[in-house]
């Protein structure tokens, strides 16, 4: 299963994040609550960067979306990564980070 989240600025708002995403099962007494912290590096910069780490889950990553001088966005991916482990991403020279989401696995 899939769940994302988002952070960025007003432009960010334009488009929409294509995933697939369902329903949470409720979670036991035994299973911790997702819990993801996400950053960025130079929102409204050339370049930027961004990252996530999540505790709770299987496997998470960042995703960020960069904006080139036309206003074309794109979506850039980190590394899935294991609980409490960092997983980052960077924007192209020439393109300017606009968004920083998360999505993970149960």
């Amino acid at each position: 299963m899939n769940r994302t989240r988002r952070l960025g600025i007003s432009t960010a708002a334009a488009f929409t994040l294509a995933t697939g995403m369902a329903l949470l099962a409720p979670a036991t007494a035994a299973q911790a609550a997702p819990s993801c912290q996400v950053g960025a590096g130079q929102i409204g910069q050339d370049g930027g960067s961004g990252w996530a780490k999540c505790t709770g889950v299987t496997l998470a990553r960042v995703q960020i979306y960069c904006e080139d001088s036309s206003g074309n966005q794109t979506l850039r991916q980190g590394s899935w990564a294991g609980p409490g482990s960092v997983s980052s991403a960077s924007c192209l020279s020439g393109t300017t980070l606009v968004a920083v989401t998360y999505q993970y696995q149960l």
